[in-house]
């Protein structure tokens, strides 16, 4: 009996130290890119007494995100550490543990031993996790990710007993609460549940009706705590460019998404901390990306087919994938982003259970070749170490700021946010020439985004240099007639470069817009001189 309890926790054991292990370089990095503004920068981290507000306010010190239950995490960890990083760090390194075992837990009420043993493996080295445990923003994956596969395994758990009563349906949907409070990834925990009931169960279903009942009430209170406290349902702006996209325009070019998800999810040689135009783009790419996106999805339609009536766990898993990638699939609403390493946390549990039934399916083939099992073993081994070395020296790339962005332009050279973001980095730093350098490099390889017009005409102004700025910040005007920002650029470098004409018509054409913040700018200008 205790050598079975013993053998039962050595595999979560095993899994934990392998999470733990890959991700322990990031325990020596710092604060760096989005920690900056979201825990740094921000007032509500810092402040035990500021618990309520916390509750009360958006993610984002500006924004239409709310995710107060990773608020409520960094201030806990603030107080507990202060400003040392590794306080941080060390925790998302615990999570990581902790949301590889739930991965095994699963995995266990899916797959025989080895199976779940090899899934939870993978998923504790998996090379796309780093960008979710590196920096420390990445919490919101990772306890959006716990909630929702502890909901999923003690949903299994509590079925299979026939134990669903109302305290358990009640803990079903606090989890699923607690996950979108995490983050917005959180909303599919009841689709999970459901594929979680079609895949294992062909028993009379109206026993669980009730449960997804709840899961519907904590949907709407979540969506009524959002609306209260953000005043929309909407999310974040969309991505310049995705807005303006419709929703068939959008389904069609996230085809072009589709091979690079396939890619990180099952083959991650290459990382990087941003994606976007013009090498990755929902309109204008070449259409062997279309056609390659199409084939895919035929192919996993084909095997989700097969799967359904031959091996349910399998069918589960691209399933799982498919649900986990709808929040940021640009499907049902244009977001912020095209694509990101961090959002392919949750949908990778999908994909080491794949990974699992295709090892546990050769195994059994090659049982009767001992020779063959032992070399698919050791390259199964071999691919476990080389995901963890890779996963290990890629969180290193979070190390610092300087450190981040240097890597950030080298891993995407082709994308334009990768060289914004820097110049922005850059510039902060006081390092003109080189924030100037990522600006024109942004801005040669995307046009359509008046942020990075905003930047350059910055730093040429800061430079003294307002002549070449004023013709990128009116196309920055042009191009986002309501951006406060940009406008309010062009008017001081008009001023600077005495044009006073051309800055009150700057000015006159923001009030006419319905900017009123500009109507101060107009009358300190004063009225145009009286025409001869």
């Amino acid at each position: 009996m205790r050598r079975a309890v013993r053998r039962e926790w050595l595999a979560p054991l095993v899994v934990a130290l392998l999470a733990a292990v890959t991700s322990l370089p990031s325990l020596y990095n710092r604060f760096v890119y989005d920690d900056v503004p979201v825990i740094v920068q921000n007032d509500l981290v810092h402040r035990l007494s500021a618990v309520p507000a916390i509750w009360r306010s958006s993610y984002w010190p500006v924004g239409m995100l709310y995710r107060p239950l990773t608020i409520q995490a960094f201030n806990l960890e603030w107080v507990l550490g202060g400003e040392r990083a590794r306080v941080f760090h060390g925790m998302s390194i615990l999570l990581a543990a902790l949301t590889a075992v739930l991965v095994w837990r699963l995995a266990r009420r899916l797959l025989p031993p080895s199976g779940a043993a090899v899934a939870a493996a993978l998923f504790a080295v998996h090379p796309v996790h780093v960008e979710a445990v590196a920096n420390v923003v990445g919490q919101s994956e990772l306890l959006a990710a716990i909630f929702t596969l502890l909901a999923v395994e003690r949903y299994l758990a509590w079925r299979e007993a026939a134990a669903l009563g109302p305290g358990h349906r009640l803990a079903l949907a606090g989890l699923t609460l607690l996950a979108i409070c995490s983050k917005e990834t959180g909303y599919v925990a009841p689709l999970l549940l459901g594929i979680a009931e079609l895949g294992r169960f062909r028993s009379p279903r109206r026993a669980v009706v009730p449960v997804f009942l709840w899961q519907a009430g904590a949907i709407v209170a979540a969506l009524a705590i959002r609306f209260s406290v953000l005043g929309t349902l909407a999310g974040e702006a969309p991505a310049p460019s995705i807005a303006g996209l419709g929703p068939l325009t959008r389904a069609a070019g996230m085809l072009t998404i589709v091979p690079e998800w396939a890619r990180l999810l099952f083959w991650p040689a290459h990382l990087q901390g941003e994606y976007g135009p013009p090498a990755v783009s929902l309109t204008g790419a070449p259409l062997g990306s279309y056609l390659l996106g199409v084939a895919l999805l035929v192919g996993a339609l084909v095997l989700l087919a097969w799967g359904w009536y031959r091996e349910k766990t399998m069918a589960m898993g691209l399933l799982w994938m498919a649900a986990a990638l709808l929040p940021v699939s640009n499907l049902l609403a244009p977001t912020g982003i095209l694509l990101a390493e961090r959002t392919l946390l949750l949908p990778s549990v999908g994909a080491v259970l794949v990974a699992a039934i295709i090892a546990v399916r050769l195994a059994s083939l090659l049982r009767a070749m001992p020779v063959g099992l032992r070399v698919a073993a050791a390259a199964g081994i071999a691919l476990i170490v080389a995901a963890g070395e890779q996963s290990a020296e890629r969180a290193t790339v979070w190390k610092t700021q300087s450190v981040f962005f240097a890597h950030l332009v080298d891993d995407a050279p082709r994308t334009y946010r990768a060289h914004y973001v820097a110049s922005r980095f850059y510039y902060g730093e006081k390092r003109y020439p080189e924030a100037l350098e990522e600006a024109r490099a942004a801005l040669a390889l995307y046009q359509r985004d008046a942020h990075v017009h905003e930047q350059l005409g910055q730093v040429l102004r800061t430079m003294g240099r307002c002549q070449e700025a004023v013709p990128v910040l009116a196309e920055g005007v042009r191009l986002s007639p309501r951006e406060t920002t940009v406008r309010s650029r062009l008017i001081e470098c008009m001023l600077a470069g005495g044009d006073t004409a051309g800055a009150r018509s700057v000015a006159a054409d923001a009030v006419r817009a319905g900017l009123p913040e500009f109507a101060a700018t107009l009358r300190r200008l004063g009225p145009p001189p009286p025409s001869r």
